[in-house]
């Protein structure tokens, strides 16, 4: 699981090196990216996870996290699509 955040706090001379991961996939080699994670509370329920991507269209007060964190948050599947009222803290990890 894990989460992408709006470009506007991302560095754009930041590189995408391979990762040590077993598929190689590349990851932003940038601040954000490094250490960072965003908390969110949503419906009772609060989960924390990495922040590894860009979302190039999002403000700032707005995270796309990948299908299992969205599911792990809203268990039902896809009923809101946007969760609205979730509370969005950036925090170390």
């Amino acid at each position: 699981m894990s989460a992408a955040v709006s470009g506007s706090l991302f560095n754009n001379s930041a590189k995408w090196p391979e990762s040590c991961l077993p598929d190689k996939r590349t990851v932003a080699n940038d601040p954000v990216c490094m250490s960072k994670c965003v908390q969110v509370t949503y419906k009772g329920n609060t989960l924390t996870v990495p922040i590894n991507n860009m979302c190039g269209g999002c403000a700032i007060d707005h995270v796309d996290f990948t299908d299992q964190a969205f599911l792990w948050l809203e268990p039902g599947g896809y009923t809101v699509g946007d969760a609205k009222g979730a509370t969005i803290k950036y925090v170390r990890c």
